[in-house]
């Protein structure tokens, strides 16, 4: 399964954010052995709206922000979800040089969900099971959103329903995955508690998900740390940068658990920049 926390993070009052920390472990549903320990559940999504231009062609950029994805539950359904919107989401047109807002956004994503949802569910049943988010920076509303996504009981069917947070404020989070009840309750207290050193009150929720990783009897949660930051700026991923031998100055740079080396920190001339945090 899955461990996912989204949460409201005003380091900086003039700029909010939205971080979101995971687990890189994907198990499968029946047996509960472990497939992979990198496995990619955070992701940007790019909202690319494209303009006429002079020669009256669909060439002119007017729109372009990206905001985080992420699901639990299901692996196929999530990931495979996430591959259909990208290009769907990259590639939009209008003649007025259109702002999308995060709630015309939720309401296609929604609608593709379920319609995938309730396919998959007609082959597997209760194996479809997932749940997903879509989180960052509305631009029509100047602020920040978090849709929620997630089957619920509706005249006696299942359905992929939707629940939306706005205006978040300090203390706000959203839980996605395994261990409700328990991971809902660490994340609480975590947020409404005192600060430990080098675990600010702003970040906490980051050390649940990394403490909950480290802890053996929770199998279904495990792998490595991801983590992400969506803005009005847009989504971005981070990497880790850790010790290489811990109390010693010497470090390098982790992506779902992989250490970046120099073969994957190098495309040709260019370098991987992803910004890091210890």
């Amino acid at each position: 399964m899955t461990a996912i926390a989204i949460w409201f993070n005003n380091e900086s009052q003039e700029h909010p954010t939205l971080w979101v920390a995971a687990d890189s472990r994907i198990s499968a549903s029946q047996t509960g052995r472990v497939l992979l320990e990198d496995g990619a559940k955070i992701f940007p999504l790019q909202i690319v709206c494209r303009e006429p231009g002079a020669d009256g062609f669909f060439s002119n950029l007017s729109y372009f922000h990206s905001v985080g994805f992420c699901f639990a539950g299901n692996t196929l359904m999530g990931q495979n979800a996430y591959l259909s919107l990208a290009p769907l989401l990259s590639n939009l047109i209008s003649p007025t040089g259109y702002v999308p807002s995060m709630a015309d956004i939720a309401r296609y994503v929604h609608t593709y969900l379920q319609r995938t949802f309730d396919d998959y569910k007609s082959r597997v049943g209760k194996h479809a099971i997932f749940e997903a988010a879509l989180f960052g920076y509305c631009h029509s509303i100047k602020a920040l959103a978090i849709i929620h996504f997630r089957p619920q009981m509706s005249d006696g069917m299942c359905v992929l329903g939707a629940s939306t947070k706005n205006v978040m404020r300090t203390g706000e989070f959203q839980y996605l995955g395994d261990k409700n009840e328990l991971m809902t309750k660490r994340l609480s207290e975590a947020l409404s508690g005192v600060p430990a050193p080098g675990r600010p009150i702003s970040r906490m929720p980051r050390y649940v998900i990394q403490d909950c990783i480290d802890d053996e009897s929770l199998p279904s949660i495990g792998g490595d740390l991801q983590l992400g930051i969506a803005s009005s700026f847009g989504f971005q991923p981070l990497a880790l940068c850790k010790p290489r031998i811990v109390g010693q100055p010497e470090a390098f740079l982790s992506y779902l658990g992989r250490e970046l080396t120099t073969e994957l920190l190098h495309v040709g001339e260019a370098r991987v920049g992803f910004p890091a945090l210890a």
